[in-house]
């Protein structure tokens, strides 16, 4: 988003003291806008004087106060989304987890979207009308399932179309972090975007808590959750109209426009050029390797209700342990640990994550019980531990994908490295399925729950060999080598894994209807 310089005389919040923007060394941002140039060279040096300016406090809050209200309205539907899935729908565990991937595969059309908001310009702006588009499908998709009876191919569909409308405003919400983190000092990289999913997390709280009493309220139905849902988005709209967008500027006199073809071609270049570099497909790769491990969690929340007996209050307290312990986690990682060598960082958390995450074998086999622990607080400190180190893992590969991303194509290639990432987790989401398939979890019988965990866990060890992929650290980001397989391998990798998971459950949803 191109947004103008700091106006005179405004000053740095107290909350976040410094925005860690640096502009000691960049000249074109402190000249004014070229407006009287001509020819190739005045075209490029406004193109460039467009990208690179740098944001205003005012922008930077707004931008802070999108993702926290997105981050309080998404989860409220989280717990009548589990029992719609459980009671109305009736489904067994493994036919939820293809559910989930079909409805989640809206997620990998990340690149597309964010391409076409790089491109196609809509009434002369590329973000903001994206963002309401995403958010107006969000509303109606929560509409029809409260409108429509309960149904595998009716909530698919709204599913799916929920999923879309979130990943559009996720995908704007991205583009935003990735466009302001240029003017990050290296001292502050990260700053704006850690802040942000912080936020987010925390506001998620009052959400998911929101979401499980309103539940509980007398005469209180999914569909009517469903329904207040579709409306509380409404809260996001004042805060995306807050955001400044610099209009798409008009072609120079005398220079014919470019057509979004030309537009697309040369995008597409620009990334797959990119895509070439070590520095962005040997992440990238290491992201997906990373994501493909199968999780046990559609089988843990079917435990949690069934075996268990939590109710929905109590599912939404485990949920807040969640966010509040990711959010603790991605503040550990930037107070502490940036500066860290990543590969000595990835390799000790995720051994650790793999002994932490074989506690839950205790809550399975009830030995909680025999040492006088209620399974409610077990839970709630077993999901805490699990959770913090998940993002001590999580905000350095998210603050990677957006330092990887060369001047001219973040958006896009953004969207298309997070892209590789959900394709993986769509590739290990029907692994999961399959895996829970096999183990014959089912809503009635968690006999062989705890192999499914150790399996899982276990698993996530193959990916130590991987972590020379990644940089030592985000000071050390060397572009080296180009190389067109690499880039061919990841572009492969995306779409495969995608069409593969797609269609591994298209089939198994189409038995089960």
């Amino acid at each position: 988003m191109e947004v103008g310089g700091k106006g005179p005389g405004e000053k740095k919040s107290n909350f976040f003291p410094n925005d860690g923007l640096d502009d000691s060394d960049n000249e074109i941002e402190k000249a004014p806008l070229l407006k009287g140039n001509s020819g190739k060279i005045g075209k490029k040096l406004r193109e460039i004087n467009d990208a690179v300016l740098i944001p205003s406090p005012t922008q930077l809050w707004s931008i802070r106060a999108l993702w926290f209200f997105l981050g309080a309205t998404n989860p409220f539907p989280g717990v009548a989304l589990r029992f719609y899935m459980v009671n109305d729908l009736g489904a067994s565990p493994h036919l939820q987890a293809l559910i989930g991937v079909l409805s989640g595969f809206a997620w990998n059309l990340k690149m597309p979207v964010a391409f076409a908001s790089d491109v196609i310009p809509v009434g002369g702006y590329r973000r903001k009308p994206y963002l309401y588009f995403g958010l107006a499908i969000y509303m109606f998709s929560f509409m029809g399932l409260a409108m429509f009876p309960p149904g595998y191919g009716t909530a698919t569909v709204f599913m799916s179309l929920s999923t879309l409308g979130q990943m559009m405003a996720g995908v704007m919400c991205d583009t935003l972090i990735v466009e302001n983190m240029r003017h990050e000092s290296a001292a502050t990289r990260g700053k704006l975007q850690t802040e942000c999913w912080i936020l987010m997390t925390l506001a998620g709280i009052g959400g998911t808590l929101a979401g499980g009493f309103v539940f509980e309220a007398p005469s209180m139905t999914n569909s009517r959750v469903f329904m207040i849902n579709a409306l509380i988005k409404l809260l996001v709209v004042p805060f995306a109209i807050m955001l400044v967008e610099k209009p798409v500027p008009p072609p120079i006199a005398g220079t014919p426009p470019e057509s979004a073809t030309s537009t697309a071609s040369r995008r597409a270049t620009e990334m797959w050029e990119a895509l070439k570099q070590a520095s962005v497909w040997q992440p990238t790769l290491f992201i997906f390797l990373f994501s493909i491990f199968p999780n046990p969690g559609t089988a843990m929340t079917n435990f949690f209700i069934e075996d268990l007996g939590f109710s929905e209050e109590e599912l939404s307290y485990i949920a807040v342990v969640a966010s509040v312990s990711g959010a603790l986690g991605m503040g550990i990682y930037y107070r502490y640990f940036k500066e860290y060598n990543w590969h000595w960082f990835f390799a000790t958390v995720i051994v650790l994550s793999v002994g932490l995450s074989l506690t839950q074998l205790l809550l399975v086999l009830h030995v909680n019980r025999r040492w006088g622990i209620p399974d409610l607080a077990f839970a709630l400190g077993d999901d805490a531990i699990v959770d913090v180190t998940s993002s001590l893992l999580a905000m350095p590969i998210l603050i990677l994908i957006a330092s990887i991303c060369p001047a001219g194509v973040e958006s896009s290639l953004y969207a298309f490295v997070t892209s590789v990432q959900v394709a993986g987790g769509t590739v290990g989401g029907t692994i999961s399925a399959g895996l829970i398939e096999a183990y014959g979890i089912t809503l009635h019988n968690y006999d062989r729950l705890w192999q499914l965990i150790l399996l899982c866990a276990l698993a996530r060890l193959l990916v130590l060999p991987f972590i020379p992929m990644l940089p030592t650290n985000l000071n050390n980001l060397q572009i080296g080598e180009k190389s067109w397989k690499g880039a061919a391998l990841i572009s492969v990798l995306l779409v495969g894994g995608i069409c593969w998971a797609l269609g591994q459950a298209s089939y198994k949803l189409a038995r089960e209807s």
